[in-house]
């Protein structure tokens, strides 16, 4: 029996379909809280403008590290258990006004999402996260579940039953 594969070609597809992640955090108290965020995809990490009103950017100051998600709608599923998705493990690190970062995204930022933006530069509250892929998955049906480092789909191996199990608390 041969050993599933992926097209990496497919898996960035698939990224570039979104203008949005879904965002994973967790507070002090490790309560989990969910959210999302418009992002850019630049020097292989994500990017988001975030608002310090926001409660997931206290948490990605304080914890450091957050879960994204891309998932396929719904509509477009051939099985709602099966949808698509790439599930991504981020270290987090916040960039203020004055880094490079700043300067060299916001342009990023204001072609992709518009005047939005403009007004968002303005608010003082709004600060740039970046989101560095730690690790992450790929699973496109039963069986069919793939880990990757970083965002390198290329070297993407299959998750079988053994992986699952050595992953499972006793």
């Amino acid at each position: 029996m041969t050993t599933p594969t992926i097209d990496p070609n497919i898996c960035r597809t698939f990224l570039q379909g979104f203008s949005s992640l879904l965002l994973a955090s967790t507070d002090d108290a490790g309560a989990p809280e969910i959210s999302y965020s418009p992002f850019i995809l630049a020097h292989d990490a994500f990017f988001i403008l975030v608002s310090e009103l926001s409660g997931h950017t206290a948490n990605l100051r304080h914890q450091q590290q957050a879960s994204v998600m891309f998932i396929e709608n719904e509509s477009d599923a051939s099985n709602i258990y099966t949808r698509r998705r790439l599930i991504i493990q981020c270290s987090a690190r916040e960039h203020n006004r004055t880094h490079t970062r700043w300067a060299s995204l916001l342009p990023l930022f204001r072609e992709r999402f518009g005047e939005t933006i403009s007004v968002i530069e303005t608010l003082a509250d709004f600060v740039l996260m970046e989101l560095q892929p730690v690790n992450g998955r790929w699973i496109t049906g039963f069986g069919q579940a793939f880990s990757f480092d970083h965002l390198d789909f290329l070297n993407a191996h299959h998750m079988g039953p053994n992986q699952i199990k050595r992953r499972r608390k006793p």
